[in-house]
């Protein structure tokens, strides 16, 4: 269950309250310093820092979170948070930017900072049952390339297919449970299968349909279901990649709907963030999930 803008509001009405919500999620109310752990302190109400006893340091529970050093009080932090998990396929930093009331850069920053807190390792168990595995692109049309781009590319009588310009992406998904999505140099074996190995347990049944990079699996899984896509073969009973495809849709309306193009370096971070609010859907406060992880970094 998110919360949406007046419930964050009536919940996180100043600093203060904000503070005393993450020192309970971080200590338990019992501060702890984050530079040689003493549990020794004295609080400056006023500035709501703690002076160690045992260090002499001053430190607060933003140290160390994606919040230390912020000029932005956290009610407006909260707010973005609660609006980006709000956003199902996703939200501009331009209207984040004005739902806060801040400039395009600063709506940008704390975006990222937020994606940061999503990347979701907490749970490392390996995927289960019936796991689908599909590649999909992402990139923009050549078209739309800068004239640069498209004039080197003439001059070096470059030749190249619809894929050659985007970044291709594995993604995993646990049937009825967990996805993981990651960034690849190149759709192929080497480069898919390593990821497949990492996150599937071998008594998991993989479905995929006939690409040639996963070839083979079926010797290292207990059991590899290929879709011939080719020749309109889309399910085998309970076997399908149905799930995963639905989560592509969802992906790229978000990415070129809201975002309209992202970049290669920042790809990751934004799949970080579709990933965590898929595996976190069942969750009833997922807004008290990412604070908690985002509060608990020591």
């Amino acid at each position: 269950m998110e919360m949406n803008i007046i419930e964050t509001i009536k919940r996180f009405p100043d600093q203060a309250t904000c503070i005393a919500y993450l020192e309970r999620l971080r200590w338990q109310d019992e501060p702890e310093c984050p530079y040689c752990k003493s549990k020794r302190s004295t609080k400056r109400v006023e500035t709501h820092r703690h002076q160690c006893h045992a260090c002499n340091k001053s430190y607060s529970v933003l140290v160390g979170t994606i919040f230390e050093s912020t000029k932005l009080p956290l009610t407006q932090w909260f707010l973005a948070i609660a609006l980006m998990l709000n956003a199902k396929k996703g939200l501009s930093a331009r209207q984040l930017s004005r739902d806060l009331g801040v400039n395009r850069k600063t709506g940008w920053y704390l975006q990222m900072r937020i994606r940061m807190a999503m990347e979701d390792g907490q749970d490392n168990s390996l995927f289960k049952g019936i796991v689908e595995v599909d590649e999909t692109f992402i990139g923009g049309k050549k078209a739309n390339h800068s004239k640069k781009k498209r004039q080197d590319r003439r001059e070096n009588q470059l030749q190249t297919t619809g894929y050659q310009d985007k970044q291709p992406v594995i993604g995993l998904l646990e049937r009825d449970g967990r996805i993981k999505l990651q960034v690849i140099d190149k759709a192929h074996g080497k480069s898919i299968k390593p990821i497949i190995e990492q996150t599937v347990s071998k008594q998991a049944t993989i479905v995929t349909d006939g690409f040639g990079g996963y070839a083979g699996l079926s010797k290292i899984f207990r059991e590899h279901q290929v879709l011939n896509k080719e020749k309109e073969e889309y399910t085998k009973g309970q076997y399908h990649t149905n799930t995963i495809e639905g989560f592509w849709t969802l992906l790229k309306r978000g990415i070129y709907g809201q975002y309209h193009k992202v970049s290669v370096g920042h790809l990751q971070s934004y799949l970080d963030e579709f990933t965590f609010k898929y595996n976190h859907r069942a969750d009833k406060f997922i807004f008290d999930v990412l604070v908690n992880k985002i509060a608990n970094v020591t």
